[in-house]
């Protein structure tokens, strides 16, 4: 009788869905099939320095949080989860990246 070994790999935790960009002093979230977000950027420059949760402004309401680790932004729109990098995030704040990652939490 032959003997085989089978092997389950975890599910990844992130599915890439969007992205996100700074325009006009906003940071804008587009969220495939969802719709763009909008955060200003004095907000999120509170949120990144751990100073609270703020809201989001678009076609659903959210939420924009830092992760408990600090390494995560998380968006929290319409009962779904979103996170970006931290250090992704402000690469796009300050100019040095056009674009970041948005992946939702599965």
């Amino acid at each position: 009788m032959a003997v085989f070994v089978e092997t389950m790999k975890p599910r990844a935790g992130f599915e890439l869905c969007g992205r996100i960009l700074m325009d006009n002093g906003c940071l804008l979230v587009f969220i495939d099939g969802v719709g763009k977000f909008s955060i200003p950027e004095g907000a999120l420059k509170s949120v990144l320095l751990g100073l609270g949760d703020e809201s989001i402004s678009g076609p659903l309401s959210g939420v924009v949080r830092r992760s408990e680790s600090g390494k995560g932004l998380y968006f929290d729109i319409g009962g779904i989860s979103y996170a970006t990098p931290v250090a992704r995030a402000r690469a796009v704040m300050a100019g040095e990246q056009r674009k970041g990652p948005v992946s939702r939490v599965v």
